[in-house]
Parts: C-alpha cells; sequence; structure tokens
C-alpha cells in the first residue's frame, strides 16, 4: 500500500468521527520503506488528538511505532496510547504497547486510529450530556 492511500483511508476515517471541526494530517517517506504520518485532529469542545505514526510500507503496511495523544482544551492529558520502551510500562503484559491516564500507566492492544477516534468521540458524549 502507499502511503498516501494510507493517508486518505485516515482522512476518511477523521471526516467520519462526530465532534471533529478540523484536521491536519501529512506524512513524509522515509526511504527505503517506510514513512512517517502525524497529524492533529481538533473537536467542537477544542480537545486534540494528536497522531504519530511510523511506517513500515513493505513487504505489507506495518505500524512500527505510534502515539495517540488526547488532550483537553487546556492541554490536560485524557488519555495517550504508544508503544514507547518507557521503564515505567515494563511491567505491564502489553509492553511496550501501553495507555497513560492521569491515574497512571495502563495495558493496552496498541489499537488502531479508527478505534481510539471513536474512543475520543464517545469521551466528548459522556463530557458533555
Amino acid at each position: 500500500m502507499l502511503v498516501a492511500d494510507y493517508v486518505a483511508e485516515i482522512r476518511h476515517r477523521i471526516l467520519d468521527t462526530p465532534h471533529v471541526v478540523s484536521h491536519s494530517l501529512g506524512y513524509e517517506d522515509r526511504p527505503p520503506i517506510g514513512a512517517i504520518v502525524n497529524g492533529t485532529v481538533t473537536f467542537a469542545d477544542g480537545s486534540c488528538l494528536y497522531v504519530k505514526e511510523f511506517l513500515q510500507l513493505r513487504p505489507h503496511l506495518t505500524r512500527l511505532k505510534y502515539a495517540y495523544h488526547y488532550a483537553s482544551s487546556t492541554q490536560s492529558l485524557i488519555f495517550r496510547y504508544d508503544n514507547a520502551r518507557d521503564p515505567a510500562a515494563r511491567h505491564l503484559s502489553t509492553y511496550p504497547d501501553h495507555r497513560h491516564t492521569p491515574d497512571g500507566l495502563f495495558p493496552s492492544s496498541g489499537p488502531e486510529l479508527a478505534s481510539v477516534l471513536r474512543e475520543t468521540a464517545a469521551c466528548i458524549r459522556r463530557l458533555h450530556q
């Protein structure tokens, strides 16, 4: 898959997500077989989801590293998923995948961006009911 096609797919998922008011999404090729995708999704309540993925494109698309950081309008952490080799997360069964919240670190299955977008929309609905 070409990185431009992958980014187009991500953009489509962002535009299908409730409460999105704007987004910025870009990518850089990292020859010979890599790419970095990064962007920001802004929601109606001013919260933002910051996206970063490092991809291997061949032989098939593989997400090597990722971080999905969701912050309130005041930039306070709501949650972050990543697979950074964080020593504090080493004890988790899903290491290096983990989830940060204001309450600490938790195991994570390493969600796809589509799942994270659904979670952000659910957070907004829950907070503004």
